[in-house]
């Protein structure tokens, strides 16, 4: 079964996990919400933070194995603003009312240069 925890998500150690660690380890981990700092789509390990709290330090552990986490709990998905988080599709940077768009420079069409200039107001 593969888990994938996206980047930012809240976790915490599973209880299965903890009753197998250390008298010590399980007390410095029990409880505790670490954050994911990689993407488990691509490192199939991810990083995990941990924030210093309640006395305990700050704590950053690698190439942790997902299937020993839960989710606690995970950012709603971003919404994507077209143009925005594109270097190369700026239409929605334009002024105006927005029925008039500039022509898309991947259909072929060359951009005026008022609507070169529209870019820029």
């Amino acid at each position: 079964m593969s888990i994938e925890l996206p980047p930012d998500a809240k976790v915490r150690f599973t209880q299965e996990r903890l009753s197998v660690l250390t008298p010590r380890d399980r007390q410095g981990l029990a409880g505790r919400i670490g954050v994911i700092q990689t993407d488990s789509k691509y490192a199939g390990k991810p990083t995990v933070y941990f924030p210093a709290n309640d006395g305990k330090p700050e704590l950053r552990l690698f190439r942790v194995d997902p299937r020993h986490l839960e989710l606690v709990e995970s950012l709603p998905n971003p919404v994507i603003t077209p143009g925005l988080n594109s270097d190369t599709n700026h239409s929605s940077l334009t002024s105006g009312t927005g029925d008039a768009q500039p022509t898309s420079p991947e259909g072929g069409e060359k951009l005026s240069q008022s609507d070169l200039d529209n870019f820029f107001d």
